[in-house]
């Protein structure tokens, strides 16, 4: 580990990290510093320290070994000095091993921090996210978390050892959002797409190849809409665009309507997104669809893991 300028020779007390790679690193730190950030550091440092071994020791300041390794212990004291860079959240296990020291030492001031640090890892990590979320009390981390989890995302990898943090209330409410979610939503896309397809019905005879094409199309865009949202839960208009340019283009319906299509929405005008085969009535209705899908993620999200829900750890 590279050296920090908490060896200053002012220091008056030695705060030695645990072992890493066969040797210890020492913090020459200053107790009032730490003693007014951290009531458990200021009642460790009022603790007889162990005499001298030799006379070359007489002058050193004495020495307290703690658990933490240099890395963790470098970065908490970045926290409790004045005037110094934030340690950079890298791995979710430096905000763990942070978050663990906070509560060790009392250092509340750590904790708004290194809540805000968790929404950095996700979605990538957003079961584990949620799981160090509910163990240490951040609720709205931990929706944060679950609002962009999907099941496949929580099977990604063995979570053996972080579960045991984690509540059977909490990982029940987590699965019962995760998996109704997604049937809700896939269930609101068939429902929506499928009452915006009727109109198809006034185009032509079921037996018309037309037909055939334009109904297609519209199963095509289902399923499309549906392996979008189990992928990313909170998708935007951008990301149903691009699922929409993966499957085939529809057949041609009616003539297109003649004004700009700014007008068309600013007036909003009916008769120009009467033909669903029309790209201002796809467009409309999917821009339509990502909200309905908003509303039902935030509408599950605060029943199954709401603000008078206990999902904390233990």
């Amino acid at each position: 580990m590279p050296q920090t300028f908490f060896t200053t020779a002012d220091g008056d007390i030695i705060l030695r990290a645990s072992p890493e790679s066969g040797s210890g690193h020492d913090f020459r730190v200053h107790r009032f510093i730490l003693g007014l950030a951290s009531p458990v550091f200021k009642e460790m440092f009022s603790l007889p320290q162990p005499p001298a071994q030799d006379q070359n020791e007489e002058h050193k300041p004495p020495i307290v070994n703690v658990a933490e390794p240099p890395e963790v212990l470098d970065a908490i004291l970045r926290f409790i000095y004045p005037g110094v860079d934030l340690p950079k959240f890298t791995s979710l296990s430096i905000v763990l091993a942070l978050l663990s020291a906070a509560d060790k030492y009392d250092l509340a001031s750590m904790r708004p921090i290194l809540g805000d640090s968790l929404k950095t890892f996700l979605p990538r990590d957003s079961f584990e996210v949620y799981i160090i979320a509910c163990r240490f009390g951040f609720l709205e981390e931990a929706k944060a978390a679950a609002m962009v989890s999907t099941p496949r995302s929580t099977i990604t990898r063995d979570y053996k050892k972080e579960i045991q943090h984690l509540s059977g209330e909490g990982l029940s409410r987590f699965l019962r959002f995760v998996l109704l979610r997604e049937d809700a939503g896939r269930s609101t896309i068939r429902s929506f797409l499928g009452a915006s397809s009727e109109g198809i019905n006034d185009l032509g005879d079921e037996n018309d190849e037309h037909w055939d094409q334009a109904k297609g199309f519209y199963l095509h865009l289902t399923k499309a809409a549906e392996e979008a949202f189990a992928h990313n839960p909170c998708l935007e208009l951008k990301d149903m665009l691009v699922a929409l340019d993966k499957i085939p283009d529809p057949p041609h319906g009616c003539e297109p309507w003649p004004d700009p299509a700014e007008y068309c929405y600013e007036t909003d005008c009916d008769s120009a997104f009467s033909c669903p085969l029309q790209p201002m009535f796809i467009r409309r209705i999917v821009t339509e669809l990502v909200q309905e899908l908003k509303d039902l993620n935030l509408t599950m999200l605060e029943e199954v893991l709401g603000e008078e829900s206990e999902v904390g750890g233990r």
